[in-house]
């Protein structure tokens, strides 16, 4: 008996069958498998992550505590804005403290940022170098608020042999008023 057209024409439908169900149906669904599996793994390291550096800071109210302590310590040192005449006395005291004379101290224009504000400061001095203005700054950069020498000129006076003329650009960080308030 030999099979007829229909029986191979059923055979190989039957055969083809399950390949075609494997490129249809298997293949994608062992893709979307492959794809789970990899986000799966990453969301597990990114766990992974997390416990190691939760272990790492066994007691976070601590390390909290202590980062707040260091905030309220850099708060502390910047100055709020009604405090800046305070601050061009200080530098007044100080240049008459190590012999100098103040030509002129001028606020420049202040420079906003997001959390502080920048307050730039031109120092004019005439005086020795050594021990006037050397002092000048190491006065200056001891003063208990942040500060930052941006620019300066020094230039030997010619009609005063052993005396200097130094242009000073100071910039003082200090806290903004409206922030402040809002904060308050």
């Amino acid at each position: 008996m030999q099979p007829g057209a229909k029986t191979l024409l059923l055979i190989v439908l039957l055969l083809a069958l399950p390949f075609a169900a494997y490129m249809l149906v298997f293949k994608k669904l062992a893709v979307e498998i492959d794809n789970k599996v990899q986000e799966t793994q990453q969301k597990q390291q990114q766990l992974n992550d997390l416990s190691t550096a939760l272990a790492r800071s066994k007691d976070l109210p601590s390390d909290i505590a202590k980062l707040k302590k260091v905030i309220s310590f850099l708060e502390a040192k910047l100055p709020q804005d009604k405090d800046m005449d305070g601050v061009i006395k200080e530098f007044w005291q100080i240049a008459g403290k190590n012999g100098l004379n103040t030509r002129s101290i001028r606020t420049l224009k202040v420079i906003p940022n997001a959390s502080y504000s920048e307050q730039p400061i031109k120092i004019n001095i005439v005086g020795t170098f050594s021990p006037g203005v050397f002092n000048f700054l190491r006065d200056v950069e001891q003063l208990p608020r942040l500060t930052r020498i941006s620019d300066m000129k020094i230039s030997a006076d010619e009609k005063v042999p052993g005396q200097v003329s130094a242009e000073i650009i100071v910039t003082i960080y200090f806290e903004a008023a409206q922030k402040v308030a809002v904060a308050q």
